[in-house]
């Protein structure tokens, strides 16, 4: 009998224990900028914008950035704000370099983002062929701004084994279908 109330003791602590932990872990998808990370994937750049605008969190601000360099519009303002976060909120300082680069590129500033371009270019393979091997639809827009400076930079073969891993990792994505 006092087997049986500790087992049944424990099954209810062990309950609680999961309820609160459960409770206790955020719920990433509800996220804003996974929210808005969602709707650039889907081509939704206006939406995304929208979304990133309402968030203080400052990676918004390179999402808003990198939106309006693929819609081409606000390229300065596009520019101000990766170079704002990459002073303020440096992160895979390669990857927001290329963001960077791939702006300037939009501007239609060639040379300085060739030259950002091929200062990063090394750190940014071996990120791709050490660190990040597995498929992440979540890279798609990095590896597409990657393939875009690689052609602009002549390396066609790099450009196209880009963009074939962007259609192996995030098929029917806006970047892929680009």
């Amino acid at each position: 009998m006092i087997g049986l109330l500790v087992l049944f003791a424990s099954l209810i602590v062990a309950g609680w224990l999961v309820a609160y932990m459960g409770s206790q872990k955020p719920v990433s998808a509800a996220h804003p900028l996974n929210q808005a990370d969602a709707l650039k994937l889907a081509g939704d750049l206006e939406g995304a914008i929208a979304i990133y605008r309402q968030s203080d969190d400052p990676a918004a601000k390179e999402g808003i950035a990198l939106c309006l360099a693929h819609l081409g519009r606000d390229l300065s303002e596009a520019r101000r704000l990766m170079e704002w976060m990459i002073a303020n909120h440096p992160q895979i300082q390669e990857f927001q370099a290329l963001g960077l680069a791939y702006i300037l590129l939009a501007q239609g500033d060639r040379d300085a983002a060739m030259r950002l371009y091929e200062d990063n270019v090394v750190l940014l393979e071996t990120r791709f062929r050490d660190d990040y091997t597995d498929p992440d639809p979540s890279l798609a827009e990095t590896l597409w701004m990657y393939a875009t400076l690689a052609e602009e930079s002549g390396d066609i073969v790099r450009a196209a084994a880009l963009r074939k891993k962007i259609s192996a990792w995030a098929p029917g994505t806006y970047f892929d279908r680009r």
